[in-house]
């Protein structure tokens, strides 16, 4: 059994985020396999693509127009600029600040950030995520939602899964969600953007990132107030 530590980093939201969602329970739940032609649940070479495959929730509904500027018509501008990021207007890339965070209990793990592949909803039709992978139980970052939409206009419906994460091992996984506060906040974000901000903009292996988290010890320091504001 592999321990995952969970949290919605951010103080106002986290109380409508939910825990990842185990995408076989999710995609098939109440449909009968053979009315609906999904005799390949049983395939083995399906079932271990997706063994340990969670999704990652929408918190809410909005949208995204692409013009001169980029645009909502949701909410206000306050939500827009905690929610937003413009990284490339040219080809329309853009991050939504869902900010999860997963970290192993175990001093390596690695995890795929993976499109939403057999979900049917708005993002999807509208959006292209940016996928990724990392060690979980070396670096300890806030994930995102990267996107490029594909056309003129991005949506995205709350419970939209818009994100799979898979975690490469054999052994189940265990969700244990804790308190996201403003020392572990600290803890956390000041490596990731220490290292991340007005750096040469040379290419760096992720080893490089692990390393300068390990040297300040930040797992083993934020693990201990993580244990402190277990849920």
């Amino acid at each position: 059994m592999k321990k995952i530590y969970w949290a919605y980093c951010d103080n106002e939201f986290q109380v409508r985020a939910e825990e990842p969602v185990p995408i076989f329970q999710n995609y098939f739940k109440g449909k009968d396999v053979v009315e609906n032609g999904l005799h390949y649940i049983r395939c083995p070479a399906f079932k271990d693509l997706f063994k340990n495959t969670f999704g990652l929730k929408s918190l809410f509904d909005y949208d995204l127009h692409f013009g001169d500027a980029v645009t909502s018509s949701m909410f206000d501008q306050n939500f827009y600029d905690k929610m937003v990021t413009v990284r490339n207007k040219k080809s329309n890339l853009v991050s939504l600040q869902f900010k999860y965070i997963l970290i192993a209990e175990d001093d390596s793990l690695e995890m795929e950030i993976l499109p939403s592949m057999m979900e049917n909803n708005s993002f999807n039709a509208t959006s292209i995520l940016i996928p990724g992978v990392m060690d979980v139980g070396k670096y300890l970052r806030v994930q995102e939602c990267a996107f490029h939409c594909r056309e003129g206009k991005m949506a995205i419906k709350e419970d939209d899964i818009y994100a799979y994460i898979k975690f490469n091992t054999n052994e189940n996984i265990k969700f244990q969600r804790f308190l996201w506060t403003d020392e572990i906040q600290n803890t956390i974000n000041n490596p990731v953007s220490g290292v991340k901000d007005y750096r040469r903009r040379t290419f760096k292996p992720l080893a490089w990132y692990y390393k300068k988290q390990q040297a300040l010890k930040t797992k083993q320091r934020a693990m201990k107030l993580i244990k402190q504001n277990l849920l």
